[in-house]
This record gives structure tokens, sequence and C-alpha cells, in this order.
């Protein structure tokens, strides 16, 4: 069934969002604001409908050309179709519309911070391959949007261009060795080298031919290491191409410039930081704190003045509620699902002043309804644009305690 639709916004899938005669959203991938389309329709619910572009009758002021020849398959991006400008109003409405209860509890939304290059930011990927039959070689690249096929990518706008280059060097040495299918991560540290992990079937000689390179350092294949273990992306933060980090070395600048913002007041007081993952707020942090007591399942880097709890951040969350631990501030970075499993733990804690850095608008808003029912008062959210092109965004939320507001 094929409708025509006027294209309203765009949404934190990545589609863009219209109603049709009936009222129903319909999410069009593809599309842009103001864009007025012929879609076909290709799932239905009672609540929503999916569709495909058939035809722009009337295309948006904000469409653009994408820069990338393979945009209309990669699923790798979804907004190269899509202006600078209107990527960052969609992502400020984004974050204003799941935030909308804060907001209305009177939560100030700052304006969004976009430091990161349009293209050539990208300093981590993870792309999977694929061997062909017949002596066809190897597809190696990024899933098509909305499938598990392989589209093959010899080259990628958003990577960095060291990052670039060892692609390059991958598909001419390594791609031969690998069989089968599997899962090639790339990171590059500060100094311009390269981890790779190899997951999958792969001859070793091939692995043993890439290190030295352009650039790659090391390659994790298994459970075997050739050359480094790593590199180091930020200052006192190694990371292997398996572990995480940020995708943009601009944008994880910006997040942590509005985190030193946001714990402002840290200076000579204790805190908790839960979730802290390799270290990379808990470097922020540590600058002026008294104390910083960060929580993960693996401990990050020694640094002066951080003492680090291992074990799941749940579980130690809850012992420091059982034992009266006293924070001035806590921090929390989740992962996406967010961080219901901590709430009740933090709001008996009760430290005076939470900041919460989210990359998803949706579970930080549904914690922080949790919190607001624990007695706290959203402040203050800024969205920070990390990785563009893409839907994604950040978010730093600041949360008081009403009768600790004049201190801190």
């Amino acid at each position: 069934m094929t409708v025509e639709l006027t294209i309203d916004s765009l949404g934190a899938g990545g589609d863009g969002v219209a109603r049709d005669a009936g009222g129903r959203v319909t999410f069009v991938s593809r599309s842009a604001p103001g864009d007025r389309v012929r879609v076909d329709i290709t799932e239905e619910k009672k609540q929503f409908a999916r569709a495909s572009i058939v035809e722009i009758l009337e295309p948006s002021p904000d469409r653009v050309a994408p820069p990338c020849a393979l945009f209309d398959r990669c699923g790798g991006c979804q907004w190269q179709h899509v202006s600078a400008e209107a990527q960052l109003r969609a992502k400020q409405d984004i974050v204003a519309s799941a935030l909308r209860h804060a907001l209305d509890a009177g939560m100030e939304l700052r304006p969004i911070v976009a430091k990161v290059s349009p293209l050539g930011w990208r300093r981590r990927a993870r792309m999977h391959w694929v061997r062909r039959q017949k002596g066809r070689g190897v597809m190696l690249g990024f899933y098509e949007a909305g499938s598990r096929h392989v589209v093959d990518v010899p080259e990628c706008p958003q990577l960095e261009p060291a990052l670039q280059a060892a692609l390059v060097e991958l598909r001419e040495r390594l791609a031969p060795g690998l069989s089968g299918s599997g899962e090639l991560s790339m990171v590059l540290g500060a100094a311009g080298d390269v981890h790779v992990d190899v997951r999958g079937p792969c001859d070793p000689r091939a692995v043993a031919s890439v290190v030295g390179k352009a650039g790659i350092a090391g390659v994790r294949i298994g459970r075997r290491e050739v050359g480094a273990a790593g590199v180091e992306v930020d200052p006192g933060i190694h990371v292997g191409a398996r572990e995480f980090a940020q995708a943009s070395r601009a944008g994880n600048d910006a997040l942590c410039e509005v985190v030193d913002e946001a714990t402002s007041s840290r200076h000579g007081k204790r805190v908790l930081e839960l979730y802290a993952g390799g270290g990379n707020l808990t470097r922020v942090l540590a600058d002026g704190a008294a104390q910083v007591v960060a929580v993960d399942t693996a401990p990050g880097g020694r640094r002066k003045g951080v003492s680090w709890r291992k074990g799941d951040v749940a579980d130690v969350a809850a012992t420091f509620a059982e034992t009266g631990e006293v924070f001035d501030i806590a921090v929390l970075d989740p992962p996406r699902a967010g961080a219901a499993d901590v709430m009740s733990a933090l709001a008996a804690i009760a430290p005076p002043f939470i900041v919460y850095v989210s990359c998803n608008p949706a579970t930080l808003a549904r914690d922080i309804e949790r919190l607001r029912g624990a007695g706290y008062r959203p402040a203050w959210a800024r969205a920070v644009d990390l990785m563009p092109q893409t839907s994604h965004v950040e978010v730093v939320a600041t949360l008081t305690r009403p009768a600790a507001e004049t201190t801190v």
C-alpha cells in the first residue's frame, strides 16, 4: 500500500516521523523533516506503521546530498541526507521530548554542544565480514540498514583518516586470510596507532602480516595478542579494540567538558562514580575532588585520589547504602539500559547532588522520574552531539535535593 505523507520530525531511532490521515504515527526511513513523500507501508501495527520512500514529491529544505555513495544501503549512518543544522535541532528535540516531564517540573534544557566535525570523526569502528562463494573474495563492512547483510565498505567518510588508512591495509593483507564470517573491530589511539580485534576464523599468518603496517600496533585474535595489546585513546586511558571508548575524540572531549561543568562544586568533596568503566570521567572528577570512589566490574587505571571498588555496580551501591557511606556528589554513566538497578540504593545513599550521563534519553527520563519520587529536583540537562550523521545523542543531567541546594 502506498500513501502520501509529510515528515514532521526525526525520531530517536533515526527515521522520519509522520502521521497518516487517521493520525497514526508512521516511521519513514531515510526521510528528512519537511519532506513530502510517497511511501510504501512495510509494517503495520495498531499504534504505528513503518514505511520506505517510493518517491520524494517535494524535498525538505533540510535535505542534502549524502557524502557517501553507500548511504542508501549501509546501516552505519542514518542522517547523511539531513543538514547539520537540522540534525542538531532534531537531537535537541529528541532530548526535550524524552525529558518532557522533568522539564515540566522545572528542569532547564541548555543548548546542545556540537564540537565534532560532520565527517572524519570516528576513531572506533566495528565491522563484519562474510566470505563469498566461488572465490569472489570477502565482503567487509557494515550491516545493511535493517538487516544482517554485509555491505562491502572500501572506504568510510566517517573514519578518521588514520583509521581509514588502517582499513585499507586490513582489506589488502588481512581480508584474504578471513574465512566464513565474523567481526572485526578497530580503535585509533591518540598517537595515531591502531589496535585491531578479530572475532572469527582467520589465518594467523594474515594477522602477523598487518602488524607494523599503516599504524597497526597490534591485533587480537581469540585470546592471542600479536603486537601491542591496546592503544592509549585518551590520557591514561588504554583500551583494546573490543573494549569501549567513545567513538569520537572531539565528542568525548566535549562530554568531559560538560561533566566538568556539572561537577564544578566537587573541589574538596567526596565523589561517588558508578559505572566508571575504564576511567574516562574518573580523570575529570579526580581533578579537584578530595576523593573519588569509582565503581565498576573491573577497575580502571590507577590515579591519585581515586579508590576503585570492583564488583557489580548495583551490589556495591547497595552495600554503600547499608553501611551509611556519605558522598557529596554522585556521578553515573550507565549503559543504554539505564540505571534502574541502582536507583533505590542511590536514593538511600542520598548524595546532595547527582550527575547522570546517558546515551539513551528514554532510560534517562525513566530514572529521573524515579529520583524525583525519592525527593530529587531536576536542575538542568545538556545534550552533546558525539556522533554526527547518526541519531545518537548523549545527555548530561543534574539533580539536587532541595535541602542541599544552597550548599552544592
